[in-house]
């Protein structure tokens, strides 16, 4: 995960803006600016990415990349509203243009971009997929689990991921498929299932909204490799390099260990010559 802070993030796009708004024309771009605010697609719920709290207030490193292009855009980063989303409908929601980026701990994938008309703009974050266990029976390797029940989220690379794992390691399982996070939780909880498999990410983090996240050991088993990134439609070529080159500043600025008293020096230096 990107290490740069919401502060640093959202100047930084700023100043991105600065420099290359006089060029940028773009469909989405005018609809946004016309609109008055960001329209973001985000997780129903996944700690440290893109999660709320019991006011609505949205928090996480996916919400944060949206603030920062809303920076970008509006010099602004609370001009930004968040949707919810499944993993089965963020895709449509994405094309139908609901939202206008889709910032949702989503794998890039050859697929995707090839018969969805989405493109990624950029990894922010490179995962790989896992098991979690209950305790009982004691599991030490994914290798152990043939005839397992496996809960697991539909429309993710984690359902046909899994189908390949057990094929190639000659095992059997019975999926339980579930639209939304919580709806596994409960079916492994409920006992329908004694393993959940997903990004590892999101392993660590829902074993935190389990009642005994303790009962639960995430197997170090990892069985593929997700990078994860923000999506935007395929056919506005203009915002996919605004927010393909507002994920890049802010890689460049924790490289460069850039804080936000440097970038807020550069904006006043670019309005002196603008």
């Amino acid at each position: 995960m990107l290490g740069l802070t919401k502060k640093l993030a959202l100047p930084i796009a700023a100043a991105l803006l600065a420099l290359t708004a006089s060029a940028a024309s773009a469909a989405t771009l005018d609809a946004v600016k016309q609109r008055g605010s960001l329209s973001c697609g985000v997780s129903q719920g996944l700690a440290a990415f893109s999660d709320h709290d019991a006011g609505g207030k949205w928090s996480g490193f996916d919400v944060d990349f949206c603030r920062a292009v809303a920076a970008a855009i509006f010099d602004n980063p609370t001009k930004v509203t968040f949707t919810p989303l499944n993993a089965s409908e963020r895709f449509e929601a994405l094309r139908s243009g609901k939202v206008d980026l889709l910032s949702r701990n989503s794998t890039w994938t050859f697929d995707r971009e090839a018969s969805l008309g989405v493109i990624f703009a950029a990894i922010t974050y490179h995962d790989g997929q896992g098991f979690m266990v209950l305790r009982k029976p004691e599991i030490t390797s994914a290798l152990e689990l043939d005839k397992a029940s496996i809960c697991v989220q539909k429309g993710t690379t984690s359902e046909l991921n899994l189908s390949d794992y057990f094929r190639a390691n000659s095992m059997t399982y019975t999926p339980h498929a579930f639209d939304t996070l919580a709806e596994v939780e409960k079916a492994l909880e409920g006992g329908d299932c004694g393993v959940f498999t997903a990004d590892q990410s999101a392993l660590y983090a829902e074993r935190l909204n389990l009642s005994k996240p303790n009962a639960a050991v995430i197997l170090p088993d990892v069985i593929s490799k997700e990078p994860l990134g923000p999506a935007v439609r395929g056919d506005d070529v203009a915002w996919f390099n605004i927010v393909k080159w507002v994920a890049f500043a802010l890689v460049d600025a924790e490289e460069l260990g850039i804080n936000s008293r440097d970038i807020d020096n550069a904006l006043v230096l670019i309005s002196a010559r603008n």
